[in-house]
């Protein structure tokens, strides 16, 4: 129980949490006024070396965030379905790229692969633009 109560009161946990509860309610369907999402996927490198794996959020400056799994240094976003993709404009983008550690006391917490600056988009520099035709060539390299 106490390694849920650490991870729950980490500042990332918020930023997951309503990022996949935003993703997740679009499995009910769209609004007709909802902006709609076009192919974006890439890769994304860590001083140089592909991130073995993590997690992608992308926020947009209009529209609903997406998310994608990162493996091998690979992604490919969703915003409604599976794989659909991002709403096209500007986005700022976070990398949540972490394990989970023992601490003394049995629990655990999570410990930052990358710095955690970038686990946050709003905090993180990282900005891409996706085009009205989208975008499967996205290279996001953080030194």
């Amino acid at each position: 129980m106490k390694a849920l109560v650490s991870w729950y009161d980490h500042r990332g946990f918020v930023l997951v949490s309503a990022l996949v509860l935003v993703t997740i309610s679009g499995c009910g369907g769209r609004d007709k006024d909802e902006l709609p999402a076009v192919a974006a996927a890439g890769k994304v490198t860590y001083k140089g070396s592909p991130v073995s794996k993590g997690t992608m959020y992308f926020l947009p400056d209009k529209g609903r965030p997406s998310t994608g799994i990162i493996k091998d240094g690979s992604f490919t976003l969703t915003t409604y379905t599976d794989g659909d993709g991002a709403v096209a404009g500007k986005h700022q983008v976070g990398v949540l790229v972490t394990e989970e550690v023992p601490t003394k006391g049995g629990d655990f917490v999570p410990k930052y692969l990358i710095p955690e600056k970038y686990s946050q988009p709003e905090n993180s520099g990282i900005a891409i633009d996706i085009p009205p035709a989208g975008n499967t060539n996205i290279q996001i390299d953080i030194k």
